[in-house]
């Protein structure tokens, strides 16, 4: 029998993703002392939608709903473990990274070719 799931929408994560023009996933599954983060949630089986405003989630989510139902996210079993957000965010962020880098570099050599030209014609005209 599965443990309990409990699934809310992270309204941080909506706001930032606004913010920012990110698609993080807006969905938090907590199971098990886990969590895991998708953007997509299909529960087979029974679910109970619940608001909790005095005694919210750990997370501070105060409505949310409960199964032990079978869940799939992002149209994969929930155990897959490439779910990972810290291997996703990891991952974006490095390519973000190799990105800047390259094109942060190309603009230095810009910049350099064309404080040499200037250095060369100022040498030219003050002679």
């Amino acid at each position: 029998m599965n443990k309990i799931a409990r699934i809310h929408v992270n309204q941080h994560v909506i706001k930032a993703n606004a913010k920012n023009g990110e698609n993080n996933p807006i969905f938090t599954i907590k199971q098990g002392g886990k969590n895991t983060y998708a953007h997509n949630v299909k529960v087979k089986g029974e679910m109970e939608l619940v608001y909790s405003p005095d005694k919210p989630l750990s997370c501070g989510a105060k409505v949310w709903i409960e199964t032990k139902g079978d869940i799939k996210l992002d149209d994969k079993p929930s155990d897959t473990k490439d779910l990972s957000p810290i291997k996703l965010v990891a991952s974006q962020t490095s390519h973000l990274v190799k990105k800047i880098d390259v094109e942060m570099g190309i603009f230095l050599r810009k910049k350099q070719k064309q404080i040499k030209n200037k250095n060369k014609l100022s040498a030219c005209l003050s002679r």
